[in-house]
């Protein structure tokens, strides 16, 4: 069977996504960059070496996500409960259908790419997992080949995310390669992850080069 690659994403509704960014730039452009990195991360997914699934949330906001997103191998609604529970469920559902691998992803991170997609397949060619660290300590990537212990209980949304998944991996007595650790859009600070593209929103660049 094909590897898995599943894409978490929020159906892109105005003050529900990407919080904390509009507190610096405001709801609207907090939106609009949010709808273009998801395009930009399926643009790469789009590929015959995988499977492209979509996990989205709220459940019932399916046609709003394919919208935005537009095609690929099966869209999905997110299981109820934590960030955990979600992961867990959708990793089950995909091994439940084959064996590995299985990617997770999100639609903030440009650089979910196909490249990076296919090194860390690579990796996974010789390791249990895969992680892709974010610089605020939680990760963009993880790559597993095998259904672990790795995803409830967890603190989520906190700067010990990576940290706290790779003493999970040890303790299952799993192998795992570390990918570049790279940027989310969460905060203003982390525009300078998408500044040097030119398809991304022009404020972008112009609030960049207003910066003290």
């Amino acid at each position: 069977m094909s590897p898995r690659v599943i894409v978490f994403a929020k159906a892109p509704a105005l003050g529900q996504v990407k919080t904390r960014l509009a507190r610096d730039v405001g709801e609207a452009r907090a939106l609009e960059l949010y709808r273009w990195c998801g395009d930009a991360v399926m643009d790469q997914l789009r590929d015959d070496r995988w499977q492209t699934w979509v996990t989205f949330t709220p459940s019932d906001q399916r046609e709003a996500t394919e919208r935005w997103l537009g095609p690929c191998s099966r869209y999905i609604a997110q299981h109820e409960g934590d960030l955990g529970e979600r992961l867990s469920a959708v990793v089950d559902a995909a091994f439940a259908e084959g064996p590995g691998p299985v990617l997770l992803v999100g639609t903030d991170c440009v650089a979910v790419t196909a490249e990076r997609i296919a090194e860390a397949l690579r990796s996974l060619a010789s390791h249990d997992a895969a992680l892709g660290p974010a610089y605020d300590g939680g990760y963009y990537l993880l790559g597993l080949n095998r259904p672990l212990p790795l995803f409830e209980g967890l603190a989520w949304s906190t700067a010990t995310v990576a940290d706290d998944t790779r003493h999970r991996l040890r303790l299952a007595g799993a192998t795992w390669a570390e990918l570049p650790t790279e940027r989310d859009l969460d905060e203003a600070a982390d525009l300078v992850a998408v500044a040097h593209r030119p398809d991304a929103p022009s404020w972008v660049r112009v609030r960049l080069s207003q910066a003290p």
